[in-house]
C-alpha cells in the first residue's frame, strides 16, 4: 500500500508544475484528502522540501538517467524528485518504504512502462550514493571561470534560479549569497504575536526565542505549540519582517489609515498597537475570498474592529481624504524564498518590468486618494531594486514636492534601528538579519496638494 502523504505529495507536485496551483494553494487543496494530521505534516514537508531542493534534484535526475527532466512525463519526474529527495533529506523514511512506494505510484499512472527506470535510479542511488554536486570555485576570483564556476555552485548545488544568483552575486559578492541561499534552504519557524499586541503586550505563555529586532514576538521552536494559541485567538503568527512593516505603518500614521492590501489581516494586526489616538483604521483588499478572510482574521483578534472595505486598491474610492496609506505591493515575492520555495521557479527576469508597472500605478493612484499633508508607506516582500528603491527614487523624481520620511527619526522602537537604511527606509536582509528581505519607505505629500494630479 503506498502511504498516503507520499501519493498526496506527487499529486501536488504535479499540480504546481503543471502551473494549475501554486504550493499553499495545492497543499490546501489536497489537505482534505488527509484524514491523519500526521499525514498532513508530512505532505507539507515533502512537498515544501522538494519545492526548495528542485533544481539541486534536477541535477541528479540528469546525471543519472542523462535525460532533461523536462523531457520526462509529469508523473515520473514528480516521483523521481519525491524519491531522492526523501533519500537525501527525509531520512527517516527507510530507503526500502521510498523505492517501493515510488515504483508503485508510477505503475498506476499514466505512464507504467517507467516504473523500471524510476526503480534502477532510486536504488542506484541507495547503493551508490548522489553524485557530486557543483563545487565552491577552485580558481581565482580574477579567472575568467571563476564567475561560471560561482553561479553553477550557488544555483544548482543550493537550488537557486542561476538568473537570481547572478544578480545578487554583482549586488552583494559571494560570501554574502553563500549566507543567502543557506538562509532560504531552511524550515521557516513560525513566530507568533501576542493580541492585543505590542511591546507592553503579556508575553505569551509558550516557550521559543525573542523577536530580535519587533518587540513582542516569539519565535517558536514548535510550530505544534503555536496551534492553541492561534485557535484560542489568543496570538496570530507573522514573520518577523513583515510585522516590522506593520510597526512601520503604525507609527508614523495619523487620522484615516487605510490598509489598501490588507488580505489576510497581518500587517493591520501589527500596526493597531502603535497607532495614535484618534487614528481611524480601514482594511481594504480586492477579492471576495480574500476580504472575508481579512474580515474574520480581524474579528477574531478581538477588540475594536477596523472598517472592512473591498475595492481594487488601483481604483480607490477616495480623493483627497486619507490621511495616511499602507500600499503593501503586489511583488515578485523573491525576498521570501525561505517560506514559499516555489516562487523561486515561478518567478522570471521577465516578470519584473510588469510588476513594477502594477506598483507604480498603485503609488500614484494612492497619491490621488491622500489628503494634504498625507502619507504613504510603500511595502514589498521583494529583494529586487526595481520593485522598491529604484521605484521610490522615481517617484520622487516624478513629484518634487514629496519627501520621504527618514524612519530613523520616526520613533520607532530601537531594536529596529538595523533595519533601517542610510535613506532612512526600512530593509531587511536573509545574509544580514536573518530575516526574509522586506522594503518600507514612506512619502508624504506637501501640506497643499500642490504638485499632485487629483
Amino acid at each position: 500500500m503506498i502511504a498516503p502523504a507520499r501519493r498526496a505529495a506527487t499529486e501536488v507536485l504535479v499540480a504546481i508544475d503543471a502551473g494549475r496551483w501554486d504550493l499553499p494553494t495545492a497543499l490546501a487543496q489536497i489537505h482534505g484528502s488527509l484524514a491523519d494530521p500526521r499525514d498532513r505534516a508530512l505532505l507539507t514537508d515533502l512537498a515544501t522540501g522538494v519545492q526548495r531542493w528542485r533544481l539541486a534534484l534536477d541535477f541528479v535526475i540528469h546525471a543519472l538517467t542523462r535525460r532533461q527532466p523536462t523531457d520526462l512525463d509529469p508523473d515520473v519526474r514528480a516521483t523521481l524528485r519525491l524519491g531522492l529527495y526523501q533519500l537525501q533529506h527525509a531520512t527517516r523514511i527507510p530507503a526500502s518504504a521510498v523505492v517501493n512506494d515510488a515504483v508503485e505510484i508510477v505503475k498506476r499512472g499514466p505512464t507504467r512502462s517507467a516504473a523500471g527506470m524510476v526503480n534502477a535510479v532510486l536504488r542506484r542511488v541507495v547503493r551508490d550514493g548522489f553524485p557530486p554536486m557543483p563545487e565552491a570555485p577552485r580558481v581565482p576570483v580574477d579567472d575568467p571561470r571563476w564567475r561560471a564556476q560561482a553561479v553553477a555552485w550557488l544555483a544548482v548545488s543550493h537550488s537557486h534560479p542561476a538568473w537570481l544568483v547572478e544578480r545578487w552575486l554583482d549586488r552583494f559578492g559571494v560570501e554574502a549569497v553563500e549566507a543567502w541561499v543557506r538562509y532560504d534552504n531552511t524550515p521557516a519557524e513560525v513566530t507568533l504575536w501576542p493580541l492585543p499586541g505590542g511591546p507592553d503586550a503579556t508575553p505569551l505563555p509558550v516557550e521559543g526565542t525573542p523577536t530580535p529586532y519587533v518587540p513582542g514576538g516569539v519565535v517558536l521552536s514548535s510550530g505544534r505549540d503555536a496551534l492553541a494559541l492561534l485557535k484560542d485567538g489568543a496570538a496570530y503568527a507573522q514573520d518577523e519582517a513583515s510585522a516590522a512593516v506593520g510597526v512601520v505603518a503604525g507609527v508614523v500614521a495619523r487620522g484615516r489609515v487605510l490598509d489598501a492590501c490588507a488580505a489576510p489581516g497581518g500587517k493591520t494586526l501589527a500596526m493597531r498597537p502603535y497607532l495614535p489616538p484618534g487614528a481611524i483604521p480601514i482594511a481594504n483588499d480586492v477579492r471576495a475570498r480574500r476580504v472575508a478572510l481579512l474580515a474574520a482574521t480581524l474579528t477574531r483578534a478581538g477588540g475594536r474592529r477596523p472598517a472592512v472595505l473591498r475595492s481594487d486598491a488601483r481604483h480607490l474610492p477616495f480623493a483627497g481624504t486619507i490621511d495616511t496609506l499602507l500600499i503593501d505591493a503586489p511583488c515578485s515575492g523573491l525576498g521570501t524564498l525561505r517560506r514559499e520555495p516555489d516562487v523561486r521557479w515561478r518567478r522570471t527576469l521577465a516578470d519584473l518590468p510588469g510588476l513594477v508597472e502594477l506598483q507604480r500605478s498603485l503609488v500614484e493612484d494612492g497619491l490621488r486618494a491622500l489628503a494634504p499633508g498625507g502619507r504613504l508607506i510603500y511595502a514589498t516582500c521583494s529583494s529586487e531594486p526595481e520593485e522598491n528603491e529604484d521605484l521610490v527614487a522615481d517617484v520622487l523624481r516624478t513629484h518634487p514636492t514629496l519627501r520621504q520620511i527618514d524612519l530613523r527619526q520616526a520613533g520607532l522602537p530601537s531594536s529596529m534601528t538595523p533595519l533601517l537604511t542610510e535613506h532612512g527606509a526600512l530593509r531587511s536582509w536573509p545574509h544580514v538579519h536573518g530575516l526574509d528581505a522586506f522594503f518600507a519607505a514612506v512619502l508624504e505629500t506637501p501640506a497643499q496638494a500642490c504638485g499632485i494630479m487629483r
